[in-house]
């Protein structure tokens, strides 16, 4: 019972607070389930991917 609640906490973190690897874990969960990153929670993912690397 104790691993889902930590395993719960952990899937509704908010994205301003996921380290880059995390953030890329996501992004690799929903590649394999739509195949693209159309989806609003995918963009918000990018976004802040961005915002961490620094990138262009």
């Amino acid at each position: 019972m104790a691993d889902s609640a930590a395993e719960k906490a952990s899937k509704n973190k908010k994205i301003n607070r996921l380290t880059l690897a995390e953030i890329e874990a996501r992004l690799e969960e929903i590649k394999k389930a739509e195949g693209r990153w159309q989806s609003r929670y995918a963009r918000a993912l990018l976004a802040r991917k961005k915002a961490l690397t620094g990138s262009n």
